[in-house]
């Protein structure tokens, strides 16, 4: 499995984005992985924006790196990510209105489909960040989709989290049902071999991310887990059901795409 080694945050005077760093704090400590803290200049002074980040930090007896840059909030973000080869980007999906422009839609978008990690979104603080205690793991009828199993089973292992498999698909076909059984057998094998405890539940012929969202309050999740880049037309689509997860869900949502995946050891 790949090890945490750096964590990126992007940050600015948000309730997501100060969510986004106490999640990036947990994440560093459970990895004793090194914490790095973007501003993106946007108005407020970078003095005040350090402070507030320290604050933060000092609470939790951390140190962080910190930076602060000019330009387009993707461009600068991935930039920085390839600079310090982050393994993990976690960040605000919105601003103080819920819609700032800093963040809002587009910006998180790109952010997940350029970056070379993945990338954890989320769109409310967290005034207490135990880590992930129950981690969703969406099982659709693509081959793509077992992918993101390595870095979910990479996270469940460092939370000491459980993993509910959701079979899910905008069909109710017999055929993709039949499929999805095999696929979340060979996950619930993967899964248990490598320790980590298991659930499982299933959604069949409604929209997916509304169920994703759905059962993950059901069973108490506190991350979702999906891909982002995927060719059947069941899947998480930039643009459908990952842009419509990441724009609604009140769950953290782990975004990983196919590029994420390719220095991984093992999986399905």
């Amino acid at each position: 499995m790949k090890r945490i080694q750096n964590v990126l945050v992007p940050f600015v005077f948000s309730d997501s984005a100060e969510g986004a760093l106490k999640m990036g704090i947990k994440t560093a400590q459970i990895y004793e992985a090194k914490l790095h803290v973007l501003y993106i200049e946007s108005g407020t002074p970078s003095d005040t924006i350090l402070e507030k980040v320290k604050e933060i930090c000092n609470k939790e007896h951390i140190e962080f790196n910190f930076y602060e840059h000019k330009g387009a909030i993707n461009t600068i973000i991935t930039k920085i990510e390839k600079a310090i080869n982050a393994d993990i980007i976690i960040m605000g999906a919105y601003g103080k209105s819920g819609f700032q422009q800093l963040w809002v839609g587009s910006n998180a978008f790109k952010v997940i489909s350029t970056s070379n990690c993945p990338v954890i979104t989320l769109q409310n603080n967290i005034e207490s960040v135990s880590g992930f205690n129950k981690i969703m793991l969406p099982i659709d009828d693509s081959h793509e989709t077992r992918q993101k199993i390595n870095w979910t089973t990479d996270l469940a292992r460092g939370f000491d989290s459980e993993v509910l498999i959701f079979c899910v698909s905008k069909t109710n076909n017999l055929e993709v049902r039949n499929k999805l059984a095999v696929y979340a057998s060979q996950v619930e094998k993967f899964l248990t071999e490598n320790g980590v405890r298991i659930s499982f539940d299933e959604s069949y012929g409604n929209n997916i991310a509304e169920d994703c969202i759905k059962f993950a309050k059901l069973h108490h999740c506190d991350l979702i887990s999906i891909m982002t880049e995927m060719e059947s037309t069941n899947s998480f689509f930039m643009g459908t059901y990952a842009q419509q997860l990441v724009s609604t869900s009140p769950i953290p949502v782990l975004s990983i795409h196919s590029r994420s995946t390719m220095n991984m050891v093992g999986g399905l």
